[in-house]
């Protein structure tokens, strides 16, 4: 294997601030426009944060020099918990702690005042939102158990999918328009999401008796899924996983936590909590952040040739995501920050 390279140290950090004297609002997922240099997140607020990647730093008391954002998308009340794009940019999906499901135009580089559609989706939290790769569907998982599929346009209901036995954690479209989730039960369930049916469960709550393969996952947190759609990377409890689609085989595993993605172009994997970690499923192995002279990682590794990064951190991040093009990865922190690096 090629020796790992350094990446860059962070690029940018945005902040938002909404006046009121409280504690940081916690990013919990973070998306990029497909097309413009904007970055929502998803915060512990009733609204989302929008930030501009071109935005000039300025200097934030206690927090040094920071890309200021603004905060969009106003829930009823508790917290934005997750959003997603449509795939031409066009919309703007948003679930929040209020059991509602939100869309918003986005137009001259933001969404609207006012949303265009909103459903009761959930008899709870929505805690995933994702579109279909042909933008017609819009999924989502809620703290009821239940996975919901929407029609983009209108938000009309077109299937329920009950499987899972707790609440549902992540939904992610395969490229061909499967629908997995994944859930606080140990379970991906993998969807034909056209008929609205179980095309397969997958186990990742304790272990396998016939396999011994499947490791003891305290439920799965987060889902992504390779561009070929032959590999998944399964995060929850103290494991990230990463599972061949074709043979039912879990190929590697590392004791990682929280976050994981699949870069847009290249063969490699992200995911981390508090230490970065990097799949080459060329290679079929981790490669570990670069250390220094001193024997200490570095924030981020890459392998010559393939764009990828992540971070080494002091605290959670609770979302990880690359750049359409692949140049860049954005990190929702627990501190109210979204930190921007960039992949050379």
């Amino acid at each position: 294997m090629p020796e790992p390279t350094q990446l860059s140290k962070v690029d940018k950090t945005f902040y938002v601030d909404d006046g009121e004297k409280r504690g940081p609002m916690t990013m919990l997922r973070v998306r990029f426009h497909p097309h413009e240099a904007k970055l929502v997140a998803a915060c512990a607020d009733r609204r989302a944060a929008l930030f501009d990647l071109d935005g000039e730093p300025t200097e934030v008391k206690g927090r040094g020099k920071c890309v200021l954002g603004e905060l969009v998308c106003p829930h009823e009340r508790g917290w934005v918990r997750c959003l997603d794009f449509h795939p031409d940019g066009r919309q703007l999906a948003t679930g929040g702690s209020d059991r509602t499901l939100r869309l918003w135009a986005w137009k001259d580089g933001r969404p609207g005042d006012q949303p265009l559609e909103q459903v009761s989706a959930h008899a709870g939290w929505v805690e995933a939102v994702a579109y279909s790769p042909d933008g017609r569907q819009i999924a989502t998982a809620g703290f009821d158990r239940l996975v919901k599929i929407w029609q983009a346009d209108n938000l009309k209901l077109l299937h329920t999918l009950s499987g899972h036995a707790s609440y549902v954690d992540e939904v992610v479209y395969t490229s061909d328009g499967r629908l997995l989730s994944g859930g606080e039960d140990g379970r991906v369930i993998v969807w034909d999401a056209q008929a609205g049916s179980l095309l397969q469960t997958i186990e990742f709550g304790g272990a396998n008796d016939q396999s011994g393969q499947t490791p003891n996952h305290s439920g799965v947190h987060r889902l992504a899924v390779s561009r070929d759609d032959r590999w998944l990377g399964v995060a929850g409890g103290e494991k990230l996983d990463v599972y061949d689609l074709a043979s039912g085989e879990i190929v590697a595993s590392e004791r990682l936590n929280m976050q994981v993605a699949f870069h847009p172009t290249a063969d490699l994997l992200a995911g981390g909590e508090s230490e970065a970690k990097f799949w080459n499923y060329d290679a079929g192995k981790f490669v570990p952040p670069k250390k220094d002279k001193n024997g200490k990682p570095q924030n981020a590794t890459g392998i010559p040739g393939k764009s990828f990064a992540a971070v080494k951190r002091g605290e959670w991040s609770l979302g990880l995501r690359f750049s359409p093009n692949g140049k860049q990865v954005a990190l929702g922190k627990a501190d109210g920050t979204v930190e921007l690096y960039d992949v050379v």
